[in-house]
């Protein structure tokens, strides 16, 4: 086995390889290569991505991610070569690039169904310091229609809305664990651009002219409608708006015949949001570890 860095051409394999390590852990995959050409429209895979091969053979795939504090590292093995030693070298590698750059501490997220790759990562002096889940819900009949408190008026996103609704989202998540407040254009690649990019579908929530809420719906992805992010600012929360905002978006992807609606939580919030997500009809799908080590511990 050696380690080489990935190029574009190698995207069918990483696909591969993904869905073979979700089939193996989860028994099926949602992932697509519609997701990993977005993923990289952002993040470049031959400065930041690497493909372990046996006899040119893609067997893992690994990438790290620099632009958050602290920059995060991901690797996935094909199910049919589990316990070769491929994570290993994958781990080591996306550790020794990254202490190149100059970052102090990692972050690794692994599958809670995955307790090899979470032996792997304690092996490695990595601790647990956060829990994550994806949640769905299988839409069998119209959902209510959304209650929104008095005052409040709802619309799509609109051309010129873009800086305002930046700037509520960034307040809303402020006190949101790992959350790294961006510039106007540091954020608008995530999210306003992008082949899942869908305006229509958003819902953009005012208090006059103030915007206090909001949620950013797809279309497709992980195989499923998908809820990007929803937010409300701290002083309009736990007065409906998150219950009106899923609804809202329930209703409008059920309009377009689509039935299975996702989303991906904090499961330690201490917003409520997973109670939140439970009261409407939601259930985890599937949760992860996100786990951290320091770079400079021998």
């Amino acid at each position: 086995m050696k380690l080489r860095p990935a190029t574009r051409d190698d995207a069918d394999a990483v696909v591969a390889i993904v869905r073979s390590m979700d089939e193996a852990v989860l028994g099926s995959s949602d992932y697509t290569r519609a997701e990993l050409d977005d993923e990289w429209r952002t993040l470049d895979p031959e400065r930041n991505a690497w493909l372990v091969v046996d006899d040119d053979e893609p067997i893992a795939y690994g990438n790290v991610d620099d632009r958050g504090d602290p920059p995060r590292a991901d690797g996935y093995v094909h199910g049919a070569h589990f316990g070769r030693g491929a994570g290993s070298l994958l781990v080591e590698k996306m550790e020794d690039e990254l202490r190149r750059r100059g970052a102090c501490v990692v972050r690794n997220g692994v599958l809670l169904a995955d307790d090899r790759g979470q032996s792997l990562l304690r092996s490695r002096g990595y601790a647990e310091v956060r829990r994550f889940s994806q949640m769905r819900i299988e839409l069998s009949e119209p959902p209510p229609e959304p209650k929104w408190p008095d005052g409040l008026t709802v619309s799509g996103l609109s051309a010129g809305d873009g800086p305002a609704y930046h700037a509520a989202y960034e307040d809303a998540f402020e006190d949101h664990w790992g959350h790294l407040r961006r510039s106007f254009d540091e954020w608008r690649p995530s999210h306003l651009e992008g082949p899942g990019f869908a305006p229509e579908l958003w819902a953009v929530v005012r208090d006059g002219a103030r915007i206090v809420a909001g949620s950013e719906l797809q279309r497709e992805r992980n195989g499923v409608a998908w809820i990007s992010r929803l937010f409300t600012v701290r002083d309009w929360r736990r007065r409906g708006v998150g219950e009106a905002l899923l609804h809202d978006a329930f209703g409008k992807f059920w309009r377009e015949g689509r039935r299975t609606v996702g989303l991906g939580v904090d499961a330690q919030s201490n917003t409520g949001a997973n109670r939140l997500y439970e009261r409407v009809g939601m259930h985890v799908h599937w949760g992860a570890v996100v786990f951290e080590r320091d770079l400079r511990a021998v």
